[in-house]
């Protein structure tokens, strides 16, 4: 797990120096840089594979590369190229990408098993190959300008980039981060872009840049074999995938919650590597701890369980800082917890394997099974539908049934744009002061219904599809790499994986939801593994109580963020403290509204306002 920073026409070397200095969190075990005419690219190193030659930037004949991740078909790949007379100084993957870059140029991305992205600049025909994985779990970005293009492995180098003293706002782009709770691919909220999962970029000396789609993430069910069958294989699939996940010259630990994903993670692993360290993340409150629910897993394994309680001001203290890492705004609670668990984590080793991946891939989420009930409504004549639809706008927020009657009267495609959903566009109005009337939420998921229509998938593989377009890439992995990074850990997915994902495109919707019940071929193939209370435990997600901590706690905390905002042009004070006001009294449930707003004044006052005191701060080491 590393991160870089490049340009393709870089005349001062200083500015090469701040943009890694910015990233150093991701490799404080070395720094190199590569100057090649005008190219220049610098790469921060975290050692896991070939600690002693596998340094980069990485020069293979004519082209300098660099990459970030982990690619776990390495070995394989390497054994071919030996076949074929290749000849290998290191024991490294950058040397085995370069290779087949060389030999089969940017399509050799298809033969990867892995999560990465990469750069490799070719000094004869002044080209540059951009790559990312099929899933999007390592990060990388790009920036045009009249000189060249910019890219990077986080947006905080380009704060440093010629021509950028801080970022910009797309009032567009910040109404629909109101309704998604982060900005969907390909863009940033500061006006940087980033290249989409499964693509690779060919950048041109003539400034052009041909971005390609070679992933994807289409599901397409074919009932094959019996049930049993078909849970066997998953077994066989998930365990050698957590098999290859562990492949490291450093230890390997995992994420503990109190669900099932995590609890297969950990139980596959600790049966490879016994004595595995497992981490798990609480807050001192009851009823949102899965500190017992976790041990009570652990009793069956054999781990080493690290537990960490935290307080509402850890919640505080760390919040800025969640905020600046993961570069543009993601309003999800849960992301605090994240950045104090990999904290823990990092104290102890380099490397977690998580759980992220499951529920998209296998009908994890309530949604999915609401979605049969809610599309029984939808089918009633029109005039029923019209007065249950007037009946939810009159029920206030939080009202039994208000959310399944607005489901089953409006179209999917007009409703569902991931797992998450906060503002809708008349909610807006009231905090957002550029809202505009002609930008609609359901335009930026409108091409991946497209793609699911032509697909002829039904409601549930379409929201499946959905999520795979953009939740789990604008929220899931986007929190999971910049805050794991933060401490320089990094965290592996199993479940994201081209042989899991593969298998689990052919499960039929009765392979994951049974009788109500969510993942249910993933619960079934691993029964054996975890207790009967841990099969049938909905997920939680690192629960925080925000909620709660809103009305108390937090709400002084939160006033004075709102207060003392520097984005008026953007955000009605007066409203949002509103909606602040209201949730302390209980007259409505705002809190993830409250952090939408909260989030977003923090980040631009980091990245915009105070944008020459974060350049500041980074240089200095306090950032």
């Amino acid at each position: 797990m590393c991160g870089f920073a490049g340009m393709t026409n870089c005349t001062d070397e200083e500015i090469l120096k701040n943009m890694s200095l910015s990233i150093r969190h991701r490799g404080p075990d070395d720094s190199q840089t590569a100057v090649d005419g005008g190219f220049a690219v610098a790469f921060r190193r975290l050692s896991i594979i070939d600690l002693e030659k596998g340094g980069q930037p990485f020069r293979e004949k004519n082209v300098i590369g660099v990459f970030n991740g982990e690619i776990y078909n390495y070995r394989i790949l390497r054994e071919e190229l030996l076949k074929e007379g290749e000849k290998f100084v290191t024991n490294s993957e950058i040397e085995v990408m370069m290779k087949l870059y060389i030999k089969e140029g940017v399509d050799f991305v298809k033969k990867l098993r892995g999560m990465f992205a990469f750069a490799f600049w070719d000094s004869e025909k002044k080209t540059l190959a951009l790559g990312r994985d099929r899933f999007g779990i390592k990060p990388l970005y790009y920036m045009k300008t009249s000189d060249g293009l910019i890219f990077s492995s986080e947006t905080k180098p380009f704060l440093f980039a010629p021509g950028v003293e801080k970022f910009k706002i797309n009032e567009e782009i910040l109404q629909h981060y109101f309704t998604f709770q982060y900005v969907p691919e390909p863009d940033t909220m500061g006006g940087v872009a980033s290249l989409e999962a499964g693509c690779t970029a060919l950048y041109a000396s003539d400034g052009t840049l041909d971005i390609k789609r070679y992933f994807d993430p289409m599901f397409s069910p074919k009932k094959t074999g019996t049930f049993e069958e078909r849970a066997a294989r998953l077994r066989e699939v998930l365990t050698d995938s957590v098999r290859a996940h562990m492949i490291s010259d450093v230890p390997v630990g995992t994420f503990l919650s109190s669900g099932i994903d995590s609890a297969i993670i950990t139980s596959i692993s600790s049966k490879l590597t016994p004595g595995i360290k497992a981490f798990t993340v609480a807050f001192d409150e009851k009823e949102y701890s899965e500190i017992d629910d976790a041990a009570a897993i652990t009793k069956h394994l054999e781990v080493d369980h690290i537990k960490l309680i935290a307080t509402p001001d850890d919640f505080k203290n760390a919040f800025e800082k969640v905020v600046w890492h993961l570069d543009s705004p993601v309003a999800d609670p849960s992301t605090v917890a994240i950045y104090l668990i990999c904290r823990e984590a990092a104290r102890h080793l380099k490397v977690v394997l998580s759980g992220e991946g499951s529920d998209e891939l296998f009908g994890g989420y309530r949604v999915y099974d609401e979605q049969r009930w809610s599309g029984k409504l939808y089918s009633l004549p029109g005039f029923l539908k019209s007065f249950f639809s007037w009946l939810a706008g009159i029920l206030p927020d939080g009202a039994k049934g208000k959310n399944l009657l607005i489901r089953g009267t409006t179209p999917l495609e007009k409703r569902y744009v991931g797992n998450a959903f906060v503002f809708d566009e008349e909610a807006k109005r009231q905090v957002l002061n550029t809202w505009s009337p002609d930008v609609h939420f359901w335009d930026r998921t409108a091409p991946v219904y497209e793609r699911a229509k032509a697909a002829g998938l039904d409601s549930m593989l379409k929201m499946q599809y959905v999520d795979m377009n953009t939740w789990i890439r604008g929220d899931i992995l986007t929190k999971g790499d910049r805050l794991s990074m933060a401490h320089s850990l990094e965290v592996r997915v199993p479940f994201l994986d081209r042989e899991v994902f593969d298998f689990a495109a052919s499960l039929t919707d009765g392979d994951k939801l049974k009788r109500h019940t969510t993942k249910y071929i993933l619960r079934y193939a691993f029964r054996d593994m975890v207790d009967d209370a841990t099969f049938m435990r909905p997920k939680k997600g690192y629960p925080v109580p925000v909620r709660k901590w809103l009305k108390n706690e937090l709400y002084g905390w939160a006033k004075d963020i709102i207060e003392n905002s520097t984005a008026d042009a953007y955000i009605n004070k007066e409203g949002a403290l509103k909606l602040l006001d209201a949730h302390r009294d209980g007259t409505a449930d705002n809190y993830r509204k409250l952090w939408v707003v909260l989030v977003f004044i923090t980040w631009y006052r980091l990245y915009v306002t105070d944008a020459q005191g974060s350049k500041k701060r980074i240089l200095s080491g306090e950032l």
